[in-house]
């Protein structure tokens, strides 16, 4: 059984990249042309569906990693040991 520790530092840059890997998507450009506006300014962010999903996903693949490593499909040990 893994340590709630060790669950909260794989899950927190787990967190991290797959909210990098969310963000993009579904973003629309923002069409108006006027000062103070970037080219490349989503028109609606949408970060808190995005956070929610986010969450969501990242939490299934940390237990995917929880269940592969309790059920020693894979055996990190042996991996890394020299």
């Amino acid at each position: 059984m893994m340590k709630a520790s060790t669950i909260f530092f794989i899950y927190l840059p787990l967190w991290w990249l797959t909210l990098f890997m969310i963000l993009p998507i579904g973003v629309q450009r923002n069409e108006e042309d006027g000062k103070g506006f970037d080219a490349g300014a989503p028109a609606r962010a949408n970060l808190k569906k995005k956070i929610l999903w986010n969450t969501i996903f990242s939490g299934v693949i940390m237990a995917i990693i929880v269940i592969v490593t309790d059920l020693k499909i894979v055996n990190w040990h042996a991996l890394f040991a020299q």
